[in-house]
């Protein structure tokens, strides 16, 4: 029979060993997620992982058999998370920018109720090219990121809401550059507040207002 010790914690009666499993494995996730978006794929052990989840190192062995597989793992669910927000952003709205906004906005309670989410997800591909390993792992996912920004500028395209010779590769070459951009300042900037003030700088941007010369003539007023 396995020892309750494996888990780091006594089994509480009555609760089903499968649901405590799946509890642990997705502490071991976000607790990956936090650690290698603070100190990268290379430099986080296992060790500061499990200490992080409350797990023993032994446990954290039963969910995952190496450090490339934990970060190809928090990586497919960090993912599922932001692709659930997204979705639902697009969804309120008919009109590509504002879509295209409600986006832009939805990293703002991301980034609140996921810490460490934006961090992991700009630093990823950067990891992947340094390690082969994790290369081999993570493949071509995050490129639903850009398979979805693609949908909201083609529908605006054939409904005339964006412009017939709208470069679309070229947009959403730039949107995700801007994505994973603004996702890499979270950690740079001095705040919360300056990080959001930036997103809506964006949206700003999107709407085409931020230089607009009538702003600037409001603003010089």
């Amino acid at each position: 029979m396995p020892s309750a010790r494996g888990g780091g914690a006594v089994r509480r009666l009555g609760r089903p060993a499968a649901v405590e499993s799946t509890e642990t494995r997705a502490r071991i996730l976000r607790a990956a997620r936090e650690r290698f978006a603070a100190g990268g794929y290379r430099r986080t052990s296992n060790q500061a992982i499990a200490a992080a989840a409350g797990v023993t190192p032994t446990a954290l062995y039963h969910y995952f058999a190496s450090k490339a597989d934990l970060f190809a793992a928090a990586h497919e669910a960090a993912l599922a998370v932001l692709l659930e927000a997204y979705r639902e952003a697009v969804g309120r709205s008919a009109e590509p920018v504002e879509q295209l906004c409600a986006v832009i906005e939805a990293n703002v309670a991301l980034n609140r109720a996921h810490p460490g989410l934006a961090e992991f997800l700009a630093l990823a591909p950067l990891e992947a090219r340094r390690h082969p390993e994790l290369a081999a792992k993570l493949g071509a996912r995050g490129d639903e990121i850009s398979r979805l920004l693609r949908e909201v500028l083609e529908a605006g395209v054939r409904s005339g809401r964006l412009p017939r010779a709208l470069p679309v590769d070229a947009a959403v070459a730039l949107l995700t550059a801007a994505s994973f951009g603004l996702a890499w300042i979270h950690g740079v900037l001095p705040s919360a507040e300056a990080h959001e003030a930036a997103l809506r700088a964006f949206q700003s941007l999107l709407r085409g207002e931020l230089l607009s010369r009538g702003d600037s003539r409001t603003a010089g007023n």
